[in-house]
C-alpha cells in the first residue's frame, strides 16, 4: 500500500482535543465535580489508556512521558502532542515544543549552520528551534504499513505550519544513539550535531534546517 494510502485511513488526534472532550463527558457524567477533579479524572482516564495500549519495548521513555507528562505538559501549553488513531487505536503519537538551545560549546562552522546568515557566531551562545521531543510507534499497532515515518512526516508540517506563522528555521531532536534509527533521521534531511550524552540512554543530538 503506498504511504498516501495509509494516511488516509488513520487519523491524527490532538492531545488537547482529547483531553477536552474527556472533561465534557465527565462534566456530563458528574456535573457536581469541580474543575480541579474533573481534569484529575481526565488524567486518571487517559493514563489508564496509556497503561492498557500503548507499548514500545525498545524506548521505555516514550511511553514514560506519554503517561506521566504529556497530559500536564498539554494543559500548561509546555508542548503538543499528536496521537495517531485506527479504529479507535493508538498506532503512535509525536510531541513538539519550542526550545531555547545552547550553542556556546559548538564549532564555529556548525553554529554558522544554525543561526540567521546576519548574525555573527561569534556573539551567540543560544538561539531558539522548534523540539521534536517524541516520536513513538506503538508495539501494538492495528495498521499494516503505517510506520514512524508516517509520526515524523505529521509532526515537521505542524512544525513547518507553525513556522509560517511566526518564523524560524531549526528543527532539534535527541536521536537514540543507534545506526539504524539515525540514518532514518538522516534521509528526511537531519544532521548530527555536538556530542552524544547519556540520559540515561545514550542520545545524539540532531538539526534540519527547513528553510533549504
Amino acid at each position: 500500500m503506498d504511504e498516501k494510502g495509509i494516511s488516509k485511513q488513520y487519523k491524527t488526534e490532538s492531545l488537547g482535543g482529547i483531553i477536552t472532550n474527556l472533561i465534557y463527558v465527565i462534566k456530563e457524567e458528574s456535573p457536581e465535580l469541580s474543575d480541579k477533579n474533573v481534569k484529575k479524572e481526565a488524567k486518571r482516564r487517559f493514563v489508564a489508556r496509556v497503561d492498557s495500549s500503548f507499548m514500545c519495548a525498545r524506548n521505555a521513555d516514550v511511553v514514560t512521558f506519554l503517561r506521566n507528562k504529556a497530559f500536564d505538559n498539554e494543559l500548561h501549553h509546555m508542548t503538543r502532542t499528536y496521537l495517531y488513531t485506527y479504529k479507535e487505536e493508538w498506532l503512535g503519537f509525536s510531541t513538539i515544543s519550542i526550545k531555547i538551545l545552547d550553542i556556546s560549546k559548538l564549532e564555529k562552522l556548525v553554529k554558522k549552520k544554525l543561526i540567521a546568515s546576519s548574525k555573527s557566531p561569534d556573539n551567540m551562545n543560544e538561539m531558539p528551534a522548534y523540539l521534536l521531543a517524541q516520536v513513538a510507534k506503538n508495539d501494538i499497532c492495528a495498521l499494516k504499513g503505517f510506520c514512524a515515518n508516517d509520526i515524523l512526516t505529521h509532526a515537521l508540517q505542524e512544525i513547518d505550519n507553525a513556522r509560517a506563522l511566526v518564523g524560524g528555521k531549526i528543527v532539534v531532536l535527541d536521536s537514540i544513539n543507534v545506526t539504524k534509527v539515525i540514518k532514518k533521521y538522516e534521509l528526511v534531511g537531519f544532521v548530527k550535531f555536538g556530542e552524544v550524552f547519556n540520559a540515561p540512554n545514550e542520545l545524539q543530538p540532531m538539526f534540519l534546517d527547513l528553510s533549504k
